[in-house]
């Protein structure tokens, strides 16, 4: 482990000092960064140069090395902290043609490694000089090469020495051309390290744009879908209201502007009543959902007794089952507290008995109830009719919040959302909503909630915990 540190150390420490040398990638462009490595690895390079020279007797050549030593050093300089690394590779191509031009006389042309030096410095040249700069290094590379040679086989005597034995000039080439083989390994290697780098970095930022375009996407047909629902609900709630309303008008109308028998105006007030109610069902699901859709909901939950919630839902939909003469029915089997939020519980218990006695004819049965699961943990609430059932594929698209107009057995209106707020309310209280229906038989809908005594157990059971009771 300590090893492993250790490595991590060095190689941070190797990373940073590199990157101080050349330039980080974030400061400098990429061809200035290379510019800063061809001069660093050029420097390296006359350093062993230089005092090898000097051994083998080749005092000028390492005299003139040196200067270009501290010509290097300063391009250098000028590059890593100006960013003048354009007019730097312009004095190093002038300088090396000079330089190699002036090894080949002294360092006995052909014979000696000079042309050699020509390969590493036109692969400097075409990787890191603009185009203009490449079709006048080719140029130049292919000429001054072809060049010298002409002129030694020509003009042999104008060729110095330059060795003082054959064994100073192995020693030469021997030394030279591996110095040049690792010289374009190196930046051949660092070039390639760029373009990955460059390249991963480039496929990561075209995942990234891909996946944000795909997210705007999913984002745009969201709000599209959104704004056609409710463009339909405003457009249905504006037919689905007006009738009723226009009904309700006309009602008052003729009870304030006409005698009637004392039958027939007690007939028309409860048709008044039924609309009212009906309409008022309506406007309470349509506030919920904006609610719902404009800031959420945040249930407050507290222990609430069902048959308590059910009492209050059944005094206001008694009314209007009598009316369709529909019977109502309790089945309390057990009324165990459940933990809910009490509003939401009583909107989701008005829709389903709203719902069972929408779609149920005159004669029917609507049976709401209690089941307390055996365990204790869970309350379920049912809401049961005989009326016109519903098919598989109903049972499929019963809770999607499809908003379109939907007719009872005596022509209620609705707009779809009651059953679809059920179902998120539903699952705001860590509930469960399902149905079961038969097509002409009749549909049950149950509700099952989390029981107030198994959440008491498990509060109890956490403070016993807290406390260091727990294995006592």
């Amino acid at each position: 482990m300590l090893r492993n540190k250790l490595l991590d150390s060095i190689a941070s420490a190797r990373w940073r000092y590199w990157n101080s040398l050349v330039g980080k990638p974030d400061e400098l462009p990429r061809q200035n960064r290379g510019f800063n490595v061809v001069s660093t690895l050029a420097f390296l390079l006359l350093a062993i140069l230089i005092p090898l020279d000097w051994y083998l007797g080749l005092t000028e050549i390492a005299m003139v090395l040196l200067v270009t030593e501290g010509m290097l050093l300063v391009m250098y300089f000028l590059s890593r902290y100006r960013g003048w690394y354009q007019t730097g590779l312009q004095v190093y191509m002038a300088w090396s043609y000079l330089l190699i031009t002036f090894v080949f006389l002294y360092n006995g042309g052909s014979d000696g490694p000079a042309l050699y030096f020509f390969l590493l410095s036109y692969q400097l040249i075409i990787v890191f000089a603009s185009e203009r700069l490449q079709a006048v290094g080719m140029m130049l590379h292919l000429i001054f090469p072809v060049g010298l040679l002409v002129l030694e086989y020509v003009h042999p005597a104008i060729v110095m020495a330059g060795y003082e034995s054959e064994s100073a000039r192995y020693i030469d080439l021997i030394t030279s051309l591996p110095i040049i083989v690792v010289s374009i390994f190196l930046t051949t290697r660092y070039l390639r390290r760029a373009y990955d780098r460059e390249r991963t970095a480039a496929e990561e930022r075209a995942k990234l744009i891909e996946h944000q375009s795909e997210r705007i996407k999913n984002q745009n047909r969201l709000l599209q879908e959104a704004n056609r629902e409710k463009l339909g609900l405003i457009s249905i709630l504006g037919h689905d209201l007006r009738n009723p309303l226009s009904a309700i008008t006309g009602t008052l109308e003729i009870l304030s502007e006409e005698e009637l028998p004392a039958m027939e105006e007690r007939k028309l007030k409860e048709d008044l009543l039924i609309t009212a109610r009906n309409t008022s069902d309506l406007l309470n699901n349509v506030l919920s959902w904006v609610l719902a859709q404009v800031k959420g909901i945040h249930p407050v939950f507290t222990a609430v007794e069902p048959m308590a919630v059910i009492d209050r839902v059944l005094a206001v939909q008694r009314f209007i089952a009598e009316k369709k003469g529909i019977a109502i029915r309790v089945d309390a089997a057990g009324d165990a507290p459940v933990v809910a939020d009490m509003e939401m519980l009583e909107l989701i218990i008005r829709n389903l008995v709203s719902n069972a006695i929408k779609f149920t004819g005159q004669g029917g049965v609507v049976t709401v109830g209690v089941i307390e699961n055996a365990d204790g943990e869970e309350c379920t609430i049912f809401v049961r009719d005989n009326g016109v059932g519903m098919t598989d594929e109903d049972i499929k698209e019963i809770f999607n919040g499809q908003i379109q107009s939907t007719y009872g057995t005596e022509s209620e209106k609705g707009i779809g959302l009651g059953l679809f707020l059920c179902r998120e309310l539903t699952h705001r209280l860590n509930g469960r909503i399902r149905v079961e229906s038969v097509l002409g038989a009749g549909s049950t809908f149950y509700l099952t909630l989390p029981g107030a005594q198994a959440a008491e157990a498990d509060n109890e059971e956490a403070t016993a915990v807290s406390n260091g009771e727990a294995y006592a």
